[in-house]
């Protein structure tokens, strides 16, 4: 008999905006405990789980954006691989949407402690200013990992914007989708 597996969402999204983000250095966009976990034990060899994401921006200079998916609960844990320095335009653009995807996969599944490893890679995207060239758009991920997929964890997603701006998570959320 074949096995029947159901995509499903893993955590209820935010029902407001979260907290704007205006720091330079690398931040959470949002508690991956709350809005992007897996549970202890929940992954297997080819499981697959996508995270989905979006919001507002705004920022009036120049600068770079560096959009770094982790696994862990925080901005310390394991990377997937950050995107190279993504050189944000100079026109001004205020509560601009942006949409954020990511889709890790588990590649082999080992007994307790880093004996697991996983991979992924997603994209951010945000509108620029009408202006011609001046959205967002870049890829990260690709890096293969060795973790612990014992215990429980999430999806962490840190933002570093080098320019005085912020940026606002309006919903998250991750499903299994398989």
């Amino acid at each position: 008999m074949s096995r029947q597996y159901f995509m499903d969402v893993l955590a209820e999204p935010p029902l407001a905006n979260l907290a704007a983000i205006t720091a330079t250095t690398e931040t959470a966009l949002w508690s991956a405990a709350e809005y992007t976990p897996i549970a202890a034990r929940d992954a297997r060899p080819g499981k697959m789980y996508r995270v989905t994401a979006g919001g507002i921006v705004s920022f009036a200079t120049t600068g770079t954006l560096i959009i770094t998916p982790r696994l862990g609960l925080t901005v310390s844990g394991i990377t997937l691989g950050a995107n190279a320095a993504q050189t944000v335009q100079g026109v001004a653009v205020n509560n601009v949407p942006w949409v954020l995807d990511f889709t890790l996969v588990v590649r082999t599944l080992g007994v307790a402690g880093a004996n697991s490893t996983v991979i992924g890679s997603g994209s951010f995207t945000a509108q620029g200013s009408g202006a011609a060239n001046t959205g967002m758009s870049c890829c990260f991920g690709g890096t293969s990992a060795t973790v612990d997929l014992t215990v429980a964890t999430g999806l962490t997603f840190g933002w570093t914007l080098s320019v005085a701006g912020s940026v606002t998570p309006q919903y998250a959320f991750i499903q299994s989708l398989n």
